[in-house]
């Protein structure tokens, strides 16, 4: 996590002796800003070449002890908005006894230029870079500046807490030692960018392949050797496809999301497990909600959902998983987010819709979860993240898409910072915060009405 703390100079500026407390401390760079509005916008706009992940200006405010956070800066009439989201930070200082006010005034000097700059810097460049601007007071009304600067470098650990997923947009070969071996290749990227986990999309081993177009009801004589030879090629999870991931794992040191047509008894599953790091496999989840109405009519539906924890560079985050179809319906995430889930997998094989990616933002917003969808890139791509976060502690909203892929093959990296998503959720109104389960009992009644009868629904 790439960090740079900036701050103007000059001897007695509280922001000059801030950065002193704080420069030589590793992966942490610190910028001292000239007090001139050219050349301190040159300065920042200079830094933020170098692809910063954060990016924390500091500067001081007479006639306070307070500690205000601003969330805007405003130059001509011209507006602009920081997305960093304030909420760690604002606990952090609060804890240690700070006054901290959520601002929208960054003044109309030196401060609220630099800011400026940088916002407009960032936007014209389409830069990923987090910024801040923090106002704290003069020197003379700071009792004890090492205590401030002993916070912030607290606070600033957090910003390394993130858990990395690595999207795997790829398109099917026409075998399964050939969707095995191009895992291999793509895991391996993965891992060289720095992923916690690297997950596929829908049934990786058979490349989502179809028995049959369209719906159920339109097939007629469907030739049982087409059947057999398609139910063939779903696997048991102590076969080769399956080890070698697990070993690739452990090998890699890096988790694993894989997907597959699993073998039963009676008709096979479509099948998602989680191996860590160590090589174990921590979740096993089979796809609940079937489309019964097509070609899944021919898999078995899963019975129950599943959360694991697992363990990364930062610590543990708990995950759930759905596949496709389960997104559609609200009680998939709900209950997984009741389990403690904070960040929900969903391997796919579909076509990604405007309505379906704005489906997936509830689903994260309304849960207060972090949501990773993965799509084959042959089904049409737009592979997606979302969080959480949707406003900040001033009550700003904010957007919550992080990643809306193209249709080519890739490898994306998607960033949740844990500390950021637990503070949110620990204060915010909605997940299991406001529930009123009491009066929910019809909803695990069986008794379906019309307009929504279907013969071919299994219950």
């Amino acid at each position: 996590m790439k960090t740079l703390i900036a701050g103007f100079d000059g001897d007695t500026n509280s922001a000059k002796i801030l950065l002193d407390n704080i420069k030589d401390t590793n992966s942490i760079d610190i910028l001292y800003l000239k007090n001139s509005f050219e050349i301190s916008q040159k300065q920042i706009e200079d830094k933020m070449l170098q692809n910063y992940d954060y990016i924390l200006i500091f500067g001081q405010k007479s006639k306070t002890k307070n500690i205000y956070l601003e969330n805007n800066a405003i130059l001509g009439n011209t507006e602009l908005i920081t997305d960093y989201y304030y909420g760690v930070l604002k606990s952090f200082l609060e804890k240690a006894d700070y006054k901290v006010f959520s601002s929208s005034n960054a003044g109309n000097y030196l401060c609220n230029n630099v800011f400026f700059r940088a916002l407009d810097f960032k936007q014209k460049n389409k830069l990923n870079t987090k910024i801040a601007f923090i106002h704290i007071p003069t020197i003379n009304n700071i009792e004890d500046i090492t205590k401030i600067s002993k916070v912030l470098l607290d606070y600033i650990k957090t910003l390394s807490d993130i858990f990395n997923i690595a999207l795997l947009q790829l398109s099917p070969t026409d075998t399964m030692e050939g969707n095995m071996l191009k895992g291999i290749e793509y895991c391996k990227k993965a891992k060289e960018m720095g992923a916690d986990i690297a997950v596929f999309p829908e049934m990786w081993n058979t490349g989502y392949e179809m028995l049959f177009e369209g719906d159920l009801k339109d097939q007629k004589n469907i030739p049982q050797e087409k059947i057999d030879n398609w139910k063939s090629k779903a696997i048991s999870d102590n076969n080769k496809f399956i080890i070698c991931y697990m070993d690739l794992a452990k090998q890699l040191e890096m988790a694993i999301a894989i997907t597959y047509l699993e073998k039963t008894e009676d008709k096979p599953k479509n099948t998602v497990i989680i191996i860590d790091k160590n090589g174990q496999v921590i979740l096993k989840y089979s796809k609940i909600h079937t489309v019964d109405s097509k070609m899944e009519a021919y898999i078995q539906p899963g019975l129950e959902f599943k959360t694991c924890d697992l363990e990364y560079s930062g610590g543990k985050v708990k995950i759930g998983a759905m596949i496709c179809f389960d997104r559609d319906f609200p009680e998939s995430a709900r209950i997984l987010m009741l389990q403690g889930s904070e960040i929900i997998i969903v391997p796919n094989a579909c076509y990604m819709s405007k309505i379906r990616l704005d489906q997936l933002k509830v689903r994260a917003y309304e849960n207060m979860l972090g949501i990773v969808t993965i799509n084959y890139a042959n089904h049409g791509g737009k592979s997606s993240a979302y969080s959480s976060i949707v406003r900040n502690i001033n009550k700003q909203e904010l957007e919550n898409e992080l990643l809306i892929m193209n249709d080519k093959e890739n490898i994306k990296i998607v960033q949740f910072n844990m500390s950021e998503i637990r503070e949110y959720r620990s204060r915010e109104a909605l997940g299991d915060a406001y529930r009123k389960p009491t009066v929910y009992k019809i909803l695990i009644e069986n008794n379906v009405q019309e307009p929504f009868i279907r013969n071919d629904s299994r219950r």
